[in-house]
């Protein structure tokens, strides 16, 4: 079994990358927000995330559930705290915006990020 989980992992790690790297690939021609894209580019890390959970246990949903919510909130934090700071934003964002500081659609990617990690 622990042969399979490593496999799985390995594999998880790879598509995700290749995923990203796709989108980035897809996304630099577009230069233009794509539903599209975005679903495909979360579609298959999600998926595998939901797979070793069937392997591995309910452990790695809460990896990816606390990696979402602390990756929103440190973004957050860190983007308030520069603009209070300087006066100036590190990023901006204009789909489904909280406060200009972070996006409602980063959460996902962060709960990728933190399984990866």
């Amino acid at each position: 079994m622990s042969g399979q989980t490593s496999l799985l992992g390995l594999s998880f790690i790879a598509l995700s990358l290749l995923g990203f790297y796709l989108a980035y690939l897809y996304g630099r021609k577009t230069k233009r927000f794509r539903w599209s894209e975005y679903i495909a580019t979360l579609f298959i890390p999600t998926l595998f995330i939901f797979i070793q959970a069937h392997y591995i246990g309910v452990q790695i949903l809460y990896l990816f559930f606390v990696s979402c919510v602390a990756g929103f909130l440190l973004e957050y934090i860190v983007g308030l705290t520069y603009h209070k700071t300087l006066n100036q934003r590190l990023w901006t964002y204009k789909r489904l915006s909280v406060g200009g500081y972070t996006s409602l659609l980063s959460i996902p990617i962060w709960g990728v990020a933190g399984v990866v990690f």
